[in-house]
This record gives C-alpha cells, sequence and structure tokens, in this order.
C-alpha cells in the first residue's frame, strides 16, 4: 500500500469515527439519567450472571482435574 492509499484509508477512518463522536453526543443528549441508571443495573446483573457461570464452570473443572488425578492422570 503506498502512502497516498494509506492516507486516504485514515482519512476515511477518521470520518467514520467523527461520525460516531456525533452519534454518541446526540444520544447523550437524549437520554436521562434514569435510562443510563436502568441499562447499568441490567449490565451488573448480566456480569453476575456470567461470574457465577464462569465459577461453577471453573469449580466443575477443578473436580474434574482431582478426578483425573486419582484415577492415574
Amino acid at each position: 500500500m503506498n502512502t497516498t492509499d494509506e492516507y486516504s484509508q485514515k482519512l476515511i477512518e477518521l470520518v467514520e469515527r467523527s461520525a460516531k463522536i456525533n452519534e454518541l453526543v446526540v444520544k447523550s443528549r437524549q437520554t436521562t439519567a434514569e435510562d443510563v441508571m436502568q441499562e447499568l443495573e441490567e449490565l451488573r446483573a448480566k456480569q453476575c450472571e456470567t461470574t457465577n457461570i464462569l465459577h461453577k464452570l471453573e469449580d466443575s473443572r477443578r473436580s474434574n482435574a482431582w478426578e483425573n488425578i486419582g484415577g492415574g492422570g
């Protein structure tokens, strides 16, 4: 890729990022703090659920590892 192509690509990226920033600014002005808090609570609940699942999987993996060791490897 030559310098002109690289420049063009970076310019396109800049325009796309600027558009995304503008979208987020508009969205932030339309969203209330209550909406954000509700979304945050939902995300935290999902995070907690995922953490619990990961802990169960980890415990299961440890259990299986001990069974493998007890069985000779």
